[in-house]
């Protein structure tokens, strides 16, 4: 779920709104991030793994275009190299990608067979080579009048399987495609001089873009000089097939999907939680921050005061994201706490899912500590049951708590008084989807809408030899 955003200005000042717009993303991934500016002197790139920080940005050099990302590893350790955006020197490009390809492993193989170096273990750099692969090839597509930098596009988008949304600069254009089911979100918004592609609208806000508008699946937007400058069809037609689990966890509240506020979509999905699943109880609790919504629309629906017991520790970050076991369980001791008591209440604890179980079992215990007489858990989601293969690390289902297992063994599990589950069909019914048209639903039904291999290795691309584990953290390192 990593975030990427692009930046196309006519001023040169390119670098600083890419950092800027980076760091609304990093609820999308913490473990690296970068930016590459693309300018008279070439491209230059500073990345750096943990969280970019205001203290980061530096001076920039001059460029009207670039790119940036936020690193969320499903594909490739956590290593320095693995940080993007990627560059190709010699072919002056730079590319960030969001999602997950399926056939990495054998476009990989095959690249390396005819020459290219790889510099990583991702998959988002096979991406890159298919892109400079193509810009090469002496027998690209298209009559007298293509353009090559299109027809490039359109020839390496063929070969892709999988989802990806990818903002790359080349020459002096930016361009946005995604793949042709829209798995991963990607968005375009414009003002006076600057045009800004990015995961989601909040980055579009905050760096004043008023016009907005999706980056279709199967398109590919090109901007210059801060504006459009053509769109294309390089992939499909396919079904759309949205990720479901952006409405319900990933986007930040104040992004916007199909028009709607994601945290207002939770409220509406804790509000029909209350109607599936009611329970004698005194108050209702939220799982701070992201299950906030769905509880608020719960004890509105339900008519319970809610209580904000949960406090939690800002500093810890999303500990779903952390790709270590034993750095994530170690967070985990210490990003809740309780502010206020529950003595003797029937508690309702609300959430926007569960996924291992291991941070509901904790809240469940700290509860129960604090003199709750029941707590009763409430997931605003259905049960996760099934690993993604698009761009989430849920890899493993020996992981999820829920895969094989009825709602009251998990309750036993993390220690509840009970526990239930938004319906499939209300979880549809809230998006305005019939029957999950134009969702991808795979992490909950087990159904995808590509073909997929039957196991997942996040370090399928890594070498026997190689380091398979974090490097420690570098600094800032230009490029």
């Amino acid at each position: 779920m990593c975030g990427i955003a692009g930046v196309s200005v006519l001023d040169g000042t390119a670098g600083r709104p890419a950092f800027d717009g980076l760091v609304t993303l990093q609820h999308r991934g913490q473990e690296s991030w970068g930016v590459a500016v693309a300018g008279p002197e070439g491209v230059g790139v500073r990345r750096s793994l943990g969280f970019a920080s205001r203290s980061d940005c530096g001076d920039w050099p001059a460029g009207r275009l670039a790119v940036a990302h936020t690193r969320y590893s499903t594909t490739g350790a956590t290593l320095l190299e693995n940080s993007q955006p990627f560059v190709h020197e010699a072919r002056r490009v730079a590319l960030a990608h969001n999602g997950d390809l399926t056939n990495a492993a054998g476009l990989r193989a095959r690249l390396g067979r005819e020459g290219y170096g790889f510099r990583s273990t991702s998959d988002s750099e096979v991406i890159l080579a298919l892109l400079v692969e193509a810009l090469e090839a002496p027998d690209a597509p298209g009559g007298r009048d293509a353009d090559p930098v299109v027809a490039a596009v359109a020839r390496a988008a063929r070969a892709l399987r999988g989802a990806y949304s990818v903002v790359c600069a080349v020459g002096d254009r930016l361009l946005a495609f995604r793949d042709p089911h829209g798995l991963r979100p990607l968005v375009a918004g414009f003002a006076e001089g600057r045009a800004v592609v990015a995961s989601e609208t909040c980055t579009l806000d905050a760096l004043g873009c008023p016009e907005q508008r999706e980056v279709e699946p199967g398109e590919l937007l090109v901007l210059r000089d801060g504006r459009p400058a053509g769109t294309h069809r390089v992939a499909g037609p396919a079904p759309r097939s949205f990720c479901v689990f952006e409405h319900l966890y990933l986007s930040r509240q104040d992004s916007r999907i199909g028009g709607a506020r994601t945290g207002a979509t939770r409220v509406a999905f804790g509000e029909r939680l209350a109607l599936e699943s009611p329970v004698d109880a005194d108050l209702v609790v939220a799982v701070p921050a992201s299950g906030v919504p769905a509880a608020r629309g719960y004890a509105r629906a339900a008519g319970l005061p809610l209580a904000g017991a949960l406090v939690r520790d800002e500093q810890v970050g999303r500990t779903f994201i952390e790709p270590d076991r034993r750095r994530r369980e170690r967070k985990l001791r210490s990003k809740f706490s309780v502010g206020s008591p529950v003595d003797g209440a029937r508690v309702v604890v609300v959430d926007d899912s569960i996924v291992r179980g291991s941070t509901m079992r904790r809240i469940v215990t700290l509860l129960r500590e604090s003199g709750a007489s029941e707590v009763h858990v409430r997931i605003a989601a259905p049960a996760l049951i099934a690993p993604c293969h698009y761009g989430v690390d849920i890899v493993d289902t020996g992981e999820l708590v829920a895969t094989g297992r009825e709602a009251g063994e998990v309750c036993r599990i993390i220690g509840a008084t009970s526990l239930a589950y938004l319906s499939v069909a209300g979880m549809r019914r809230t998006v305005g989807s019939a029957a999950g048209e134009g969702l991808c639903e795979g992490c909950i039904t087990g159904e995808y809408p590509t073909p997929v291999s039957p196991g997942r290795d996040k370090l399928k691309l890594v070498p026997a030899q190689a380091p398979r584990h974090a490097a420690p953290q570098e600094a800032v390192r230009p490029r």
